[in-house]
């Protein structure tokens, strides 16, 4: 009886070109083989035979692998079963309010949104945490509220002027970066005290984490400061920096996908940089600077040849999220012959080994056209996420000219590389993708047991001189078949373009990504001149009203509306104006005669408004500019312990207060330490005040004001003697 020793090499199974568990052998016989392979390598085979014989030894190794098989198939049926759907790269960018939501780890740099895990709102303020991914993280590159950019400050309260009411900034936006020593914000716990449980583990610690911190503003700043309610939040990140390099044999942040496709793995099952004997370094070092390569661009520049940036959900299985990153490389996940974890080229063009008909390695062969009669395509549609587009979804195509025109029109195949920051690197994914599965040749080859090395190593160089002049790089694919008795191995093959792995960015960068530029609506910001006026009300209460015009005599579109604020110089604490925007005028009320103030004007047009026009210099309320004028027949009389201010108003309608001043003989007036009272009068009335006074001589002066301090001419001196 024929022994076969049946190997599944799925290099070249779309479904399962990552898998570790793709190498499985789905033959008892096989598993039953190498069983038997694995006792002599280990010395027990002389004594299993001894034991049970070559027929008790043969069905032994025959349970084993029908055991194994069993157990394949259940864990097939399990993994064929339907999965939830995939998240979209826009469920990772938008705030998530709900209990339960899969942890993910986010690589290279990204755009993403949040989780939210608590809300609450204490006094004038809303708390709400966010989980961003699993930490630690490199760091926040920017943050957005409503999916605009904001800027923070070193206490990381937003600067844009939308969030300034009062002087103050009323968003603040607190972060971790995901470590280990991460602590709850000590701003929360101060608004909870409740939470603080130093018993309690921190539960989020590990993970990276925001505090947005929203207050409450009056009603009528509602729509200005916060138009959709609570602000969204999200972040463009530098995600995570435990990235291991093996090249360096360091950790850190990159983007690099072979390293980004090692820690993942590394992840997955539970290794370390120490785990030599699990994970051939080696190969992960090769493939991480294949990744770094630079790659030509059409427009000039040149890009790393793979980069991996995005979410990896954890509650995928382990197998998806090693797919995931390997699908943005063009990476192959295998077992190599010592048992270890080893990566390479899915795709390319450097072979392994060579089989060559004139050195006999071809028992037998068949070779035939490539290009499958069903389901062909000559064209590849790839989804990834672009950074220069806001990391919004997009997609790009590659088409293979020959092929177009071979079919006649375009035949269309599509799928997504969600981990894939760019339009190039998508577009070589795709070339890699139309050679793939529209080879030049298939065939299957028969060959002796030198042929085994296609197991470690599925390219080939296939040679059939000197019946043929053909040599070509050859893959074997689907299963490898030894037969210990013949001494033989068979497998079929594809022979792929001899150009699939080469890019040349003049013919191969088809598809060219053009950001649109920021269009305006051509709704620009109108300079204003502005004048501002005191005026009474009816109630003798001063007001300050407001007018204005475009500057440079340039029309104001009636579209326009504008807003006034007014604050008492220096204060920083705005109030708003009344607006009759038909009139385009504005009126403040309960401003103080002789007060100070500062103003600020801004336009609203078309649902956008602009930044604030401010005062240059405070405006000063003067109810009345016009001075009273000169008290009538003025004099001053002795009194013993006081002496006697006589004075005649005229009638005017101006005065309001007259002034009494006290110096020594002869002295020079000075209006602050010489000022003894200022007392109310009234038009068209005589006056002999008595004012209290020590004993000695004195000049005494007399001065009118009017209600806005505004002086009328100086009487005086005239000296009074005081006993």
């Amino acid at each position: 009886m024929s022994t076969y020793i049946r190997s599944r090499n799925a290099a070249w199974g779309l479904g399962c070109s990552t898998s570790l568990y793709s190498q499985a052998v789905f033959h008892p016989q096989a598993v039953g083989a190498l069983f038997i392979g694995l006792l002599q390598s280990t010395g027990l085979l002389v004594g299993a035979v001894n034991v049970l014989g070559f027929t008790g030894l043969g069905t032994l190794a025959l349970g084993v692998g029908y055991a194994a098989v069993t157990a394949a198939a259940i864990g097939l049926q399990l993994a064929l079963q339907k999965k939830p759907a995939a998240p979209q790269p826009s469920d990772v960018q938008t705030n998530i309010r709900q209990e339960i939501s899969p942890r993910r780890r986010i690589y290279g740099r990204y755009l993403t949104g949040s989780v939210i895990v608590f809300g609450f709102r204490r006094g004038e303020k809303s708390y709400l945490l966010h989980y961003v991914c699993e930490g630690p993280i490199s760091g926040y590159v920017s943050f957005r509220l409503d999916k605009k950019p904001v800027t923070l400050d070193g206490d990381g309260f937003v600067t844009q002027e939308q969030y300034q009411v009062g002087g103050r900034s009323r968003v603040q936006i607190l972060t971790t970066l995901g470590t280990m020593n991460d602590e709850p914000f000590a701003e929360l716990l101060a608004a909870f005290p409740e939470l603080d449980t130093p018993l309690t583990p921190f539960r989020h610690r590990g993970c990276a984490m925001a505090l947005q911190i929203v207050e409450q503003v009056s009603q009528d700043k509602l729509q200005d400061v916060y138009p959709n309610n609570m602000p969204s939040l999200q972040f463009v990140i530098d995600a995570l920096e435990d990235v291991y390099d093996p090249r360096t044999d360091s950790w850190g942040f990159s983007d690099n996908a072979g390293c980004c496709l090692l820690t993942e793995i590394m992840d997955v099952y539970g290794l370390t940089s120490a785990s030599t004997e699990d994970i051939d370094f080696n190969s992960f070092a090769a493939f991480a600077e294949h990744c770094d390569e630079n790659v030509a661009l059409r427009s000039g520049g040149v890009e790393k040849r793979y980069r991996c940036a995005g979410p990896i959900f954890l509650d995928a299985e382990n197998e998806d999220r090693i797919k995931a990153i390997a699908s943005v490389c063009n990476g192959d996940v295998f077992m190599d012959r010592q048992g270890r974890i080893a990566v390479r080229q899915k795709l390319r063009a450097t072979p392994g080994i060579a089989l060559r008909a004139m050195n006999g390695d071809h028992l037998s062969i068949q070779l035939e056209g490539g290009r499958p009669l069903q389901k062909r395509f000559n064209t590849v549609k790839v989804g990834y996420v672009d950074p220069a587009l806001n990391w919004k979804a997009n997609e790009v195509r590659w088409r293979h000219p020959d092929f177009y025109v071979e079919d006649g029109s375009e035949l269309l195949s599509s799928f997504t590389v969600n981990l894939c920051p760019s339009a190039t690197q998508a577009q070589r994914l795709a070339k890699l993708a139309v050679y793939e599965n529209n080879p030049d040749y298939v065939g299957s080859l028969t060959s002796g047991p030198q042929a085994l090395d296609l197991m470690e190593d599925y390219v080939f160089t296939l040679d059939l001189s000197p019946e043929e002049t053909f040599e070509r790089v050859a893959a074997a694919t689907d299963v490898i078949e030894y037969d210990a008795e013949q001494m033989s191995v068979s497998s079929p093959f594809m022979i792929f373009g001899a150009n699939a792995t080469d890019w040349n960015p003049a013919e191969d960068e088809q598809d060219q990504v053009i950001v649109p530029p920021d269009l305006p609506a051509n709704v620009d910001d109108v300079t204003l001149v502005v004048l501002v006026t005191v005026e009474i009300q009816e109630n003798s209460a001063p007001v300050l009203k407001f007018s204005w015009t475009a500057a440079g005599g340039a029309t104001l579109p009636d579209s326009y509306a504008q807003q006034v604020e007014v604050s008492a110089a220096d204060a920083d604490e705005w109030n708003p104006a009344t607006v009759n925007q038909d009139q385009n005028t504005a009126i403040f009320a309960a401003v103080a005669d002789g007060g100070s103030y500062d103003w600020r004007i801004r336009n609203v047009a078309s649902g956008k408004t602009f930044d604030w026009q401010n005062s240059t210099a405070p405006v000063t309320v003067v109810v009345d500019d016009t001075p009273p004028a000169a008290l009538l027949s003025f004099s001053a009389g002795d009194g013993t312990g006081q002496f006697t201010a006589n004075f005649g108003t005229t009638n005017d309608a101006h005065l309001a207060t007259v002034a009494i001043y006290k110096t020594a003989p002869g002295a020079t007036l000075n209006r602050a330490t010489n000022l003894i009272g200022r007392y109310a009068v009234a038009p068209g009335i005589s006056y002999a005040l008595p004012i209290a006074s020590g004993s000695g001589a004195f000049d005494i002066y007399a001065e009118p004001f009017n209600r806005s301090d505004i002086a009328g001419p100086l009487a005086g001196p005239d000296q009074a003697t005081v006993s």
